[in-house]
């Protein structure tokens, strides 16, 4: 289990608002979630953009994707991002707290696994809250560990 982004204290998970929470300090942070459906396959020659660790070919759901197991990061398709979040919403069925974004467009530049070239930073236009990294010429969207999560579970604005 990770440690607390703030002080390093092991988090416990709190399974009824669906977040970890710091036993130290009592700060919360999103919970990764889906990590019990990803199917690992073997490695890719492709290496985590957060924590430099190789990437592994996996599959949600049916869908391929690239996965950190250390930071539980995923490198997803453009093509198949919104089946994906469709496929994980469907899965999820649990209460969710919504904790505010962590991250703001600019606050980091991760380079794309694919083709090592700078990703775009941009808040996710769907529902979520969060901040994910794209890189166009690859076609390829990266999300943190528990974002997927937290897209998934969030309440999907009406749009008349």
């Amino acid at each position: 289990m990770a440690g607390c982004n703030s002080c390093g204290a092991p988090l416990l998970v709190d399974r009824n608002r669906g977040v970890l929470v710091c036993d130290h300090c009592g700060s919360q942070q999103d919970a990764p979630g889906v990590l019990e459906h990803v199917e690992v396959a073997g490695k890719a020659p492709e290496t985590c953009p957060l924590c430099d660790t190789r990437l592994s070919v996996a599959r949600l759901e049916g869908h391929r994707l690239l996965y950190c197991e250390r930071c539980s990061g995923m490198l997803i398709g453009m093509h198949v991002f919104a089946a994906v979040i469709d496929a994980v919403r469907v899965g999820e069925r649990s209460v969710r707290t919504v904790l505010p974004r962590r991250e703001n467009p600019g606050d980091r530049q991760l380079l794309c696994p694919a083709c090592r070239e700078p990703m775009l930073n941009h808040i996710y236009a769907g529902p979520g809250n969060v901040v994910i990294d794209s890189c166009e010429r690859c076609d390829v969207n990266w999300l943190d560990g528990g974002e997927l999560r937290r897209i998934a579970l969030a309440p999907e604005t009406r749009r008349d």
